[in-house]
């Protein structure tokens, strides 16, 4: 009996001493893990905020060294994201005013110094074709309906002086007096805001014998290219501000930039079933290329321009700061005079010419 009993407490002698093994088994493994948690000694000192690779003052996120909070379950390690090369690449091309260039300073040349008075290249020519031809035959393609009109037969060698933009006090009566005493005449393409602010300006004109032509009563793109129909009443509301000032209803016009961008061929259409006759230019004086141009480009641009022409219409402006225009006019008139051109004023019996490429559009 005291054997068999014997035998029983000793199976559980050694189940105890096996389990007191495998407790103190886990305690010898939880111990070094609470050694490795517990924060180091420090210096006192707080961490200063880095400089990040961006080159702003950024905070960088602490360290794997940095003290954490023992803890008994397992820790959810926040790896903090780090920046790769292509991210910091990135932010580079994100934000270019970081990035510095070093320019170099190259010394002015001599001949910047004493400028050779032969004035730039003329600017580029854009090319014109007839709008309608001289016996009167419209222009041909798909959908335009134009009437067949009858015009003046031109001498040999004509030129129109053109102006856009006015009347205004400081320009207009300058040029007239220009007109006069070289004894030429002009056609100015009046804007109906003008004619509201200047109506006697516009008298001063007619009185003169200048041919007067519709420029639209704002001149704003945004407005008057929005349709035709807005096009046409801007015409219309400029045509009765006209008549009220002079007591005449001109029927030529002269779109704002331009037909070529702006038009397609149901602008045409309407214009020509109200009875108007639409006219760009073949000679630019460029003198809306900037706010001033001198004199001397703008001479130079309508003597290579006109060349082998025998019919030009030339594009002007008499705007508020178009004083070098009227500088260079007694000098451009002078020019054509030598080459041989009599000069006319713009009517309906003027075969109009026009931009290429509307027609189709």
């Amino acid at each position: 009996m005291l054997t068999k009993y014997w035998r029983t407490w000793r199976v559980i002698l050694v189940i105890l001493t096996l389990l007191t093994s495998v407790y103190l088994s886990g305690c010898q493994t939880v111990t070094p893990t609470k050694a490795v948690v517990s924060p180091p000694e420090t210096s006192g000192s707080s961490q200063k905020p880095e400089l990040a690779s961006d080159g702003k003052d950024t905070e960088i996120p602490p360290s794997s060294e940095t003290p954490q909070e023992p803890t008994g379950e397992k820790k959810d390690e926040t790896i903090p994201e780090q920046k790769t090369e292509t991210d910091s690449q990135q932010e580079t091309e994100a934000v270019p005013e970081q990035k510095t260039e070093t320019i170099p300073v190259v010394p002015a040349d001599e001949s910047d110094k004493n400028p050779s008075p032969t004035p730039p290249p003329a600017l580029p020519q854009t090319p014109v074709h007839p709008y309608y031809g001289l016996d009167g035959t419209p222009p041909s393609a798909p959908g335009l309906a134009m009437r067949i009109r009858a015009f003046s037969k031109e001498p040999q060698k004509i030129a129109y002086l053109t102006f856009d933009d006015g009347p205004y006090p400081n320009t207009t009566p300058r040029i007239l007096k220009v007109l006069r005493d070289e004894d030429v005449r002009a056609t100015f393409f009046v804007l109906g805001k003008q004619v509201e602010r200047y109506p006697e300006l516009l008298k001063a004109e007619y009185e003169q014998g200048e041919g007067i032509g519709n420029h639209s009563y704002s001149h704003d793109y945004l407005s008057i290219y929005r349709s035709p129909e807005t096009f046409l009443a801007e015409i219309k509301q400029t045509e009765d501000l006209i008549f009220k000032a002079i007591g005449t209803r001109p029927r030529i016009v002269r779109a704002p930039g331009g037909t070529q961008g702006h038009f397609h061929i149901n602008y045409y259409n309407a214009l020509d079933a109200a009875n108007y006759l639409i006219y760009d230019w073949n000679v630019s004086a460029g003198d809306a290329s900037a706010p001033l141009v001198s004199a001397d480009l703008l001479v130079h641009n309508i003597e290579s321009q006109v060349s082998g022409k025998s019919r030009v219409i030339i594009l002007m402006h008499d705007a508020g700061d178009k004083v070098t225009t009227v500088d260079a006019l007694p000098r451009i008139v002078k020019y054509l005079k030598q080459q041989g051109y009599t000069f006319g004023v713009i009517t309906p019996k003027v075969a109009p010419v026009l931009f290429p490429g509307g027609f189709n559009s």
